[in-house]
């Protein structure tokens, strides 16, 4: 295998991290670019060029619409969504409590999740005001 296969195949890789969506339409393009940036004989990706790949793939999908969430239950979601997220705070004050400075890592998924309950019940919101489909207890 040439060392311009091994490198294609690994960008492939990271960006498979990407949603199934942006890749169809973005694919191409990045890995061109990549691959024109790529030096003679570089068999794998720069650290710092997976590191801004995989980041730029979770913040796409975190801003991905929550669609699954909006077609079932939406309503229920919401509260799901802010439950789970009011527990790792809880669950963070407990483990801080006990010395285990760690567990303020929870904060960022808990601030995740009341993010996308947010943002799920703007969107229950715009469908009321727009006359669209009631959503579902």
């Amino acid at each position: 295998m040439s060392n311009s296969t091994d490198l294609q195949r690994r960008y492939r890789r990271l960006l498979a991290f990407y949603p199934h969506a942006f890749r169809r339409e973005h694919e191409q393009e990045i890995l061109s670019v990549l691959m024109d940036g790529a030096d003679p004989g570089q068999r794998r990706p720069r650290p710092s060029e997976s590191a801004d790949l995989l980041t730029h793939a979770t913040l796409t999908r975190a801003r991905q619409p929550t669609s699954w969430e909006e077609r079932h239950h939406p309503g229920l979601w919401v509260w799901v969504r802010v439950l789970i997220g009011i527990w790792l705070v809880i669950l963070t004050g407990i483990l801080c409590q006990d010395g285990y400075w760690w567990g303020l890592a929870l904060l960022a998924p808990a601030a995740l999740h009341f993010y996308l309950a947010l943002r799920l019940g703007r969107s229950i919101d715009s469908q009321r005001e727009a006359g669209g489909p009631s959503p579902a207890p």
